[in-house]
């Protein structure tokens, strides 16, 4: 049977497989090659496992990893927060309640647009958010920013 020639190159580790198999076997490296492509063909196994799909969809993986550990982290500053601020901030007295509210329900408010435009394209919560908040307290004090 007439055969053509193909170069293939394998990683360290399969070579040195192919090798040992072929010298305990007493035959050539490429009868070992050539007989485990067919065997292949033969199961109709025809697919060949995309090793850098595998690899990219591990790393995936693994920032998909820190990013739920990211937001875990976060989670739990938020809950300390919200404890600590609980903990520390006097009840607000009865006759001053419904102010309190109508105050808080305007700060919410704008804490809400504040967010809304920190979300934007291009925008980051964290880049601007001093300033955000000296705007955001002077508006609700209908004061004026220095920047």
């Amino acid at each position: 049977m007439a055969r053509g020639g193909i170069t293939v190159y394998l990683p360290r580790d399969l070579e040195t497989r192919i090798r040992k198999i072929a010298r305990d076997q007493h035959r050539s490296e490429s009868s070992v090659v050539a007989e485990a492509v067919k065997a292949r063909f033969e199961r109709g196994d025809t697919s060949v496992k995309d090793e850098s799909a595998d690899r990219r969809l591990s790393r995936v993986d693994l920032r998909l990893d820190k990013a739920i550990g990211e937001s875990l982290i976060i989670k739990e500053i938020l809950l300390l927060f919200v404890r600590v601020w609980l903990e520390h901030n006097p009840p607000i007295d009865e006759e001053m309640e419904e102010s309190a509210a109508a105050s808080a329900e305007a700060r919410f408010e704008r804490f809400l647009d504040f967010v809304t435009q920190a979300l934007g394209p291009g925008k980051s919560l964290g880049i601007s958010s001093a300033l955000a908040a000296k705007e955001m307290n002077a508006d609700l004090a209908g004061g004026e920013v220095s920047a």
